[in-house]
């Protein structure tokens, strides 16, 4: 069996201007990093991103998809500014686990198992007075689930998850919100849910008693972070604690078109 080192939480990049900011990395030929944009030392909010099966160290910086992992975290961290100007925001993208490299590769646990409580010991690195959310998309949020009982998170979001690692609530510790996203074309949600020692995923987030919130929208596995869209609008207001702004599934408002990096200079 292979020994995975735990992560040591610091940064590695004081300055974003000359590169990435980076809480932890692997050495080259490794599969984990964590990088953080904004400043997570001063912010009023932070949202902690914990992406599917398919993602590593060795795709993290070249991929150019809009659905890349980088480019969510930027994303977020533009609508959550874009909503809350007054308030002081950050995203930490957490590749800190061995994701499956295919989606038949996520029967397991094992992965979401050998990578929870390095995401758990994340949350207690970052600041204390924060408001954390962790938003693991699909396999991810298997992980963040598992991460939950010894993790410290006002919130957790799970987007078109196929379990949380778990079968009771119980098992997820108690104090965190729970929150679901499941667009209506993801076929995420005909896989069934069990767990079976290290088969299976568990429960769904519904099953838990995660709140569902509206996506509008987005179509498939990957469309829960469209720029302009319901779901991604919901993802941010969770991660910035405006709870009485998020719609519930069902209920589409029009989307508020997204406002470019020159608009917001210009209203500033």
């Amino acid at each position: 069996m292979t020994v995975v080192t735990p992560l040591r939480y610091g940064l590695n990049e004081a300055d974003g201007s000359i590169g990435p900011r980076l809480l932890a990395c692997d050495p080259p030929g490794g599969a984990r990093v964590v990088e953080v944009f904004g400043d997570a030392a001063t912010a009023d909010h932070i949202a902690v991103l914990v992406p599917g099966n398919g993602h590593h160290l060795g795709n993290y910086f070249t991929s150019t998809e809009a659905h890349s992992p980088r480019s969510r975290g930027q994303l977020l961290l533009r609508t959550m500014q874009e909503i809350a100007p007054e308030s002081r925001s950050a995203v930490v993208v957490w590749l800190g686990y061995h994701s499956p490299p295919e989606w038949y590769n996520a029967i397991t646990n094992t992965p979401a198992y050998a990578g929870a409580q390095d995401l758990a010991n994340l949350t207690h690195y970052l600041p204390r007075a924060a408001h954390l959310t962790l938003v693991g998309h699909s396999y991810g949020s298997t992980v963040a689930g598992l991460a939950l009982a010894s993790a410290r998170a006002e919130d957790c979001v799970a987007l078109g998850s196929a379990g949380m690692g778990a079968v009771r609530r119980s098992e997820l510790g108690t104090g965190t919100r729970l929150w679901a996203a499941y667009g209506e074309t993801d076929r995420i949600r005909l896989v069934p849910r069990v767990r079976v020692g290290r088969l299976g995923l568990g429960r769904g987030p519904l099953e838990l008693g995660a709140t569902r919130f509206g996506t509008g929208d987005i179509q498939g596995h990957c469309g829960y972070y469209a720029e302009g869209s319901e779901s991604l609008l919901n993802i941010a207001r969770i991660s910035l604690g405006r709870y009485d702004e998020v719609t519930p599934a069902g209920i589409t408002t029009t989307p508020r078109p997204a406002r470019s990096t020159a608009d917001m200079e210009a209203a500033a």
